[in-house]
């Protein structure tokens, strides 16, 4: 059962990939709205509420708006938060946490302000 909790979110990260990509995201944009998911599932199970908050008005004021920017997001921070508690991981200190968000957030404006 567990391995089933790892391949469906996996499943669909795939096919939100392929999603993207026909919907016109490059590899740039898909990887720097992942590496923001995947931070944000790390911060909602941390309860880092405030790191979330700022991920995700970055998002808004960077992105435009298409719905698969938002599902990506959804699907990676989902695809964290379950791999997260299946890994058992332990919560990173908030401040060296800070310090990932602000460089995603970096990545993020910089491949979008390319278009």
């Amino acid at each position: 059962m567990i391995g089933m909790r790892l391949i469906v979110p996996l499943l669909a990260a795939l096919l939100f990939n392929g999603l993207a990509q026909a919907e016109g995201m490059d590899d740039k944009q898909f990887n720097a709205i992942q590496q923001l998911g995947e931070l944000n599932g790390v911060a909602l199970h941390c309860r880092f509420l405030s790191e979330t908050q700022r991920m995700k008005k970055a998002l808004v004021l960077a992105l435009p708006k298409r719905r698969q920017y938002g599902e990506a997001f959804d699907q990676e921070t989902n695809t964290a938060f379950l791999k997260f508690i299946e890994t058992k991981a332990s919560c990173p200190a908030e401040v060296a946490f800070s310090k990932q968000v602000d460089a995603a957030i970096l990545v993020l404006d910089a491949v979008f302000a390319e278009q």
